[in-house]
């Protein structure tokens, strides 16, 4: 399983739209509106990286969003 992270820029006001957009994209796993320079937090996953390009991709062409930042997890850390 992959796993990133996508930081999404929206349209002022347009984080919840956004938001319950995302909840319908196969392969997201969590989305969270947040402050700062980001307006939304989303947690992807896939089983390979090519389905995990096609996941923020799609992220990436949803009306009312402007831009994106994907960082895709290396290794995760368990306590």
């Amino acid at each position: 399983m992959v796993n990133a992270y996508v930081l999404i820029c929206c349209d002022l006001v347009s984080a919840e739209k956004v938001v319950e957009d995302l909840k319908k994209v196969e392969g997201v796993q969590e989305a969270s509106p947040v402050s700062g320079v980001y307006d939304i937090v989303a947690k992807i996953s896939g089983s390979t990286e090519e389905e995990l390009k096609a996941i923020y991709m799609d992220i990436r062409k949803m009306k009312k969003v402007l831009t994106t930042i994907t960082l895709i997890v290396s290794k995760t850390l368990q306590e």
